[in-house]
């Protein structure tokens, strides 16, 4: 069988499922495999892998009502076969049903045997007969009906409740699981926000102004982002509002010495230049070598000069002079960045919480020597969850007196100011603020 969209899809899912790793990647890799796509079939590939992984618990819960196996009982390869085709038959009108079927069988007979076609023809024919009786768990049963209405973990749903209430964390539920908009920020340094949507006005369906960022925009484009016009001038860079509000958040200057400490690909440290316009020294710091070649290829692109790239380990890296400010984008759940990464909620546990937060405290234990006196030591996520955000800091403000949350940053607009608790922690959050989930702290270290 040629390598078709289906088959990547399964291949990706599987490996996502078994081997706990981001799509992405495993797309990405695939991709390189097959050789070039249609853009057709590259869409829909992208539609099969990340709508299958949104929607995994909604259509696990489905199946199980019409299969004569428990789900969890099939094998892997013929468990997620199932439910590429139950996606194409539930979410896709323009996929034929007896299309979703017939290739649903195909890849089940090359991965399992005749029982296993019979099995997956079997419950895919009952799916589409039944699909009308199909039931969700009834609403006074607030945990396993937002489980199954919205597709996630039940211990994910508990946290959410327990923290923020039904309600909200409802409402939290339906914005991760929306299509994440496209956010490009504006290279400044190179031309304006106003001339670049501009510019690229007919080439876009719409191109507006993001509220709480000057340089970000929110665009309609379903294409390759290289070929955007402006991509090779460097006019822009695909990130995330909060994102850009975190690198707003250091206060950077130009002049100053900054240490952006785990730094790939490079979203921050170029914004922080920009922010300085170009002046000063930006320490980006990675400790994986194919991620400095990846983010020495942005900087290039964006002509950024005052970001030097370094090899080391946050944990352990030595400094013989100290920053103006340093940055702390710490490695995390990536629970608040489900949107764009679905599978986050199927790979990640309540352990991983855990076992992130020791490797946190361990960065800003090492990283925050370096803080000159007076200076600005900033810590983020892009997480929700509190044991790797208000109980990090926490911890480390228990073991080092000499550095004060900064509950109020100045040069910060209403809007943003609004976006911190009463704390003095920043949280941006997908149903309130169309972003991403993130949170930072902004510390100052005593003079």
């Amino acid at each position: 069988m040629a390598e078709t969209p289906r088959q990547i899809a399964l291949d990706v899912l599987t490996d996502v499922e078994t081997k706990a790793c981001f799509a992405d990647e495993v797309l990405n890799r695939y991709l390189s495999r097959a050789g070039a796509l249609e853009k057709r079939d590259r869409n829909f590939l992208f539609e099969l892998t990340k709508g299958t992984l949104r929607w995994r618990g909604r259509l696990d819960y489905f199946l199980d009502q019409i299969s004569s196996r428990p789900l969890a009982s099939v094998p892997v390869r013929i468990r997620n076969i199932l439910r590429l085709a139950a996606y194409q038959i539930l979410f896709l009108d323009r996929v034929p049903e007896w299309a979703a079927v017939d290739q649903a069988a195909q890849l089940a007979r090359r991965y399992g045997h005749e029982g296993h076609v019979r099995f997956v023809n079997a419950v895919l024919r009952n799916l589409i007969r039944k699909r009308g009786d199909l039931s969700l768990p009834d609403t006074s049963q607030t945990v396993p009906y937002l489980a199954a209405a919205y597709s996630f973990p039940e211990w994910l749903i508990q946290r959410w409740v327990r923290r923020f209430g039904a309600g909200p964390a409802e409402r939290l539920l339906e914005a991760s699981n929306l299509h994440p908009p496209l956010f490009l920020r504006v290279n400044t340094l190179k031309i304006s926000r106003e001339e670049f949507i501009e510019r690229i006005t007919d080439d876009v369906e719409e191109a507006r102004p993001h509220p709480l960022v000057s340089e970000g925009i929110e665009v309609a484009w379903q294409g390759d982002l290289t070929a955007l016009p402006g991509y090779d001038q460097g006019w822009f860079y695909a990130q995330d509002p909060g994102s850009m509000l975190v690198a707003r958040l250091t206060g950077a200057k130009p002049g100053e010495r900054i240490l952006d400490a785990c730094a790939a690909p490079g979203g921050k440290a170029s914004h922080l230049a920009q922010l300085m316009q170009d002046s000063g020294e930006i320490v980006a710091l990675e400790i994986e070598e194919t991620k400095i070649v990846r983010m020495q290829e942005n900087l290039e692109r964006l002509g950024i000069r005052c970001v030097k790239p370094s090899q080391g380990n946050a944990e352990a890296v030595e400094f013989s002079d100290p920053f103006d400010r340093v940055l702390v984008d710490a490695p995390c759940s990536g629970l608040g960045t489900i949107r764009r990464h679905p599978e986050a909620k199927w790979i990640k546990s309540e352990e991983d919480l855990i076992r992130h937060q020791e490797r946190q405290l361990s960065i800003l234990r090492n990283v925050s020597r370096f803080v000159r006196d007076g200076g600005t030591l900033i810590y983020a996520t892009c997480s929700t969850e509190s044991e790797e955000n208000e109980e990090v800091i926490g911890r480390f403000l228990g073991e080092r007196p000499e550095f004060t949350v900064d509950k109020k940053p100045e040069g910060l607009e209403t809007a943003v100011l609004e976006m911190f608790d009463e704390q003095g922690y920043f949280h941006a959050y997908p149903h309130l603020h169309n972003t991403d989930g993130f949170f930072a702290a902004r510390l100052i270290r005593k003079k």
